[in-house]
């Protein structure tokens, strides 16, 4: 891996877990999901989570400044993330302002997991969730979170739209950042108020300097229905399989954002007209 891809050769190479390779390889695949053609009229984006916004941490200032980001109000919040608290705890104590077993028999609805969201998809059962969050903030939040419990976060993965809410500015203001990440390694909080000219409204906490190995697949094609996301594991070291499946769901296709041309002749020659 380098700070923003995996590195593609074409004559495999092996090599202890613990040995450090340099960042040279005949080609790259970006996990900071850029959109790549495929073959036969598909397409395809690899994302490294670290990079996103659990749903399953709604008291995270991060998960805070995603939802505020794609315009749902504070009070509308407020009422919001106790109702997530509780949807995804072990027990069926009421939480204040919370929702457990009865309030959502009352509104005929099914009773809340007591477990985590396993699929971001899945906060549409949370009770209210439906009527606080209109289509349109849907569709910007389903690529901005995951369901993944993350430890720590990527800057140098991370979307756009995400970077932008975590910073809390628009992301017209950040076009010189993405133009120096695309050159050097985000490693501190301090580098990010330097390249950007801004730093966080709270503490991002823990930052990850290259991928992680949890990565989000999205495949879908170009000509129309839906898009398949499928979370994976890599496990490099088991003696099974080189990744575990975590979960998958499907979700309506953006057509509205253009394909890059991957260089990796697996993956076929040109582009898609759409995605």
């Amino acid at each position: 891996m380098s700070p923003r891809s995996l590195l593609v050769e074409h004559e495999q190479r092996f090599s202890d877990l613990d040995t450090k390779l340099d960042d040279e390889a005949d080609s790259e695949l970006s996990v900071a999901g850029v959109r790549y053609a495929g073959l036969g009229g598909t397409a395809f984006s690899i994302q490294d989570e670290n990079g996103l916004v659990s749903v399953n941490s709604p008291r995270d200032p991060m998960f805070v400044a995603m939802m505020e980001s794609v315009g749902v109000s504070a009070p509308d919040l407020a009422r919001l993330i106790p109702r997530i608290a509780d949807y995804i705890d072990r027990d069926d104590r009421l939480s204040l302002d919370g929702a457990e077993t009865i309030a959502y028999r009352e509104a005929q609805q099914p009773p809340p997991s007591n477990w985590f969201l396993q699929t971001p998809m899945e906060l549409n059962r949370v009770l209210g969730a439906e009527s606080l969050i209109d289509h349109e903030q849907w569709r910007r939040l389903r690529g901005m979170a995951t369901p993944r419990l993350l430890v720590s976060v990527n800057f140098n993965t991370m979307p756009e739209d995400v970077v932008a809410a975590v910073m809390g500015v628009e992301r017209a203001s950040l076009d010189g950042f993405f133009a120096e990440r695309a050159e050097t390694r985000i490693t501190s909080v301090d580098q990010l108020q330097e390249l950007a000219g801004t730093r966080p409204a709270f503490n991002p906490g823990t930052m990850a300097v290259t991928p992680s190995y949890f990565l989000r697949i999205t495949t879908w094609w170009v000509g129309g229905g839906p898009r398949t996301v499928v979370g994976i594991t890599l496990t490099p070291g088991s003696l099974v399989a080189p990744w575990r499946t975590e979960y998958r769901y499907s979700e309506p296709v953006d057509r509205a954002v253009p394909l890059e041309e991957t260089e990796i002749p697996l993956l076929g020659g040109s582009a898609p007209d759409s995605a």
